[in-house]
């Protein structure tokens, strides 16, 4: 091949002299590609603060960031799914559908929304979360309150809960919010008790207690106040938001409606039994709950059904923590009457597993009759827990004590927790060098097919933007020995990750008429996507 004209022959465009250094040279500097970085990962050389990356380290000489999976590394490229190198699509949906909750906007009255305060304390945009004065979350369709409920003809759905019956665990009725704090702008619950008056001043400072305590298996408490925007007396506990958090009488206790078989196509009953494994699980976290509760001097005094979310799978969260100490707050209380309430928790854990064992919240009324069903069912390792549960109290009956008994499940619980770290360790992992190559891509759309810049006409198609258009033909526009466009995302990230770190390696770029190949490293290419993204930039 011959010497290839530069920008200013009028010839056609090719690497200008810059770019033509002698291979001695490349080879006698070791190169870094975070040279132009300061040492807090700003850029020296005057590019947009936009796109400069964030701290690295010093010197980096490998290309690929992210090592190939184990299970996909011994197939061709070509065979891989491009979910191979990003999140898995269920952990994406999930998370998608979470963050979709979380930005749930509030249905104006005039829409058919529920008349609610526009601010209340610190909080705006309050959205209803659960059946009217029920206290229980509302199906996967209606937390969005624009997915209409079904009701009556003509009938309207009353969702501030002033319509509702008293709460079975609070004696109150109660109502439930998604809001926006004004301060953090993050969401939060609101669940507001209706018609309570608050007769000791004493009686809230026991959420103070409560917000004390830090547990990844209760939904904090954040604080409570008094209120009467909703034109009565109320008080309001705020809660760390969960979104699309259900509850366990929703997942275990309420029928589920029969689905279509994939093999023969029939509908077909879904079976409500839970596995014994998972009901493991449900004890061991609302165990250590429990023991954390405790050792703070204090009792949950909410295990029930309807108060304990879950959050994900077999992933639950002790809800409602420190309404009953106000609701039902006595100043004479001592010692004692904690210790009394503490052994209480250990009872309605007891008859929390029973109702979840036997599916049914009348299972309690009857014990011998549920145990019997119990034993046919599960364990009797379980079996004995429970009876241990539902026994009369003794002084040696303590979560401590209840721990211990379930030492080898808990054991289990640690497993399944580090394997799922693992695998969103592994999601997290495929998403890491995206910023790095998002900004490749952003910077090549500013350069590439650029109709005019500094009164050229040609300014894209010339010089260093010319290499950089070869590449980009390279990467995008490559085809097969039939002229078939060759789609392969393994190709486009491996040459782009090896942009990004001046690699060395050499690559072969031929222009669209063959009349035109350059042989140029990865390294050439990136300094010459770096000097042409200098000219924009300097140019604002």
């Amino acid at each position: 091949m011959g010497p290839l004209p530069n920008a200013q022959s009028g010839g056609p465009p090719g690497l200008t002299p810059a770019h033509q250094q002698s291979g001695q040279d490349q080879q006698a500097r070791a190169f870094n590609p975070y040279s132009h970085l300061d040492q807090y990962g700003q850029s020296t050389t005057g590019a947009a603060s936009s796109f400069d990356r964030p701290r690295q380290p010093p010197a980096l000489d490998h290309n690929l960031h992210t090592a190939p999976l184990p299970h996909v590394s011994n197939l061709h490229p070509h065979h891989l799914s491009s979910h191979a190198f990003f999140l898995s699509p269920s952990q994406r949906e999930e998370l998608a559908r979470r963050n979709d909750a979380i930005l749930t906007a509030p249905v104006p009255p005039e829409h058919g929304g529920p008349q609610l305060p526009e601010e209340l304390h610190v909080y705006h945009s309050l959205v209803p979360l659960e059946a009217p004065g029920h206290g229980t979350a509302l199906p996967a369709t209606l937390v969005d309150p624009r997915v209409a409920p079904p009701t009556a003809p003509g009938a309207s759905l009353h969702l501030s809960g002033m319509s509702g019956e008293p709460s079975r665990v609070f004696g109150y009725r109660t109502s439930s919010y998604k809001a926006l704090c004004t301060l953090d702008g993050k969401a939060y619950v609101l669940r507001r008790i209706e018609g309570f008056r608050l007769l000791h001043d004493n009686a809230i400072t026991v959420v103070e207690r409560w917000r004390r305590i830090r547990h990844p298996s209760i939904v904090s408490v954040r604080e409570a106040f008094t209120t009467r925007a909703f034109g009565d007396s109320s008080i309001v506990f705020v809660y760390d938001y969960h979104p699309l958090a259900t509850t366990l009488y929703g997942e275990h206790m309420v029928p589920k409606p029969p689905q279509v078989d994939r093999r023969t196509g029939r509908l077909q009953t879904v079976s409500m039994q839970i596995q014994e494994r998972t009901l493991w699980s449900y004890a061991v976290q609302l165990t250590n709950v429990l023991r954390n509760i405790h050792s703070h001097g204090l009792a949950a005094r909410c295990i029930e059904p309807s108060k304990v979310l879950r959050t994900s799978k077999n992933r639950v969260r002790l809800n409602c923590c420190s309404i009953f100490d106000v609701v039902a707050f006595d100043p004479r209380a001592n010692t004692a009457a904690v210790q009394s309430h503490q052994a209480d928790d250990l009872l309605n854990l007891g008859k929390l597993l029973v109702s979840l064992a036997c599916n049914s919240m009348g299972a309690v009324q009857n014990l011998p009759k549920s145990l019997e069903s119990i034993s046919r069912l599960y364990s009797a390792d379980f079996k004995n827990v429970v009876l241990w549960l539902v026994g009369k109290p003794s002084p040696g009956k303590t979560a401590d004590e209840l721990g211990r008994m379930l030492g080898s499940h808990i054991a289990d619980e640690v497993d399944s927790a580090l394997n799922y770290a693992d695998l969103l360790e592994s999601g997290l992992s495929k998403e890491l060098e995206n910023a790095r190559l998002v900004r490749l891509l952003c910077k090549f759309g500013f350069i590439n097919e650029r109709p005019e810049f500094d009164h050229d006409p040609r300014w894209s198609e010339t010089g260093d933007r010319y290499v950089i258009k070869l590449f980009r033909d390279h990467v995008f526009h490559a085809v097969d020995d039939t002229g078939r466009p060759l789609v392969d995302l393994s190709h486009i990230l491996s040459n782009l990750n090896k942009l990004d770190a001046g690699s060395e390696e050499r690559v072969m770029l031929t222009s669209r008429d063959a009349q035109s190949c350059l042989v140029v490293s990865y390294r050439e290419i990136k300094n010459c996507v770096e000097a042409a993204f200098q000219d924009l930039s300097r140019a604002r």
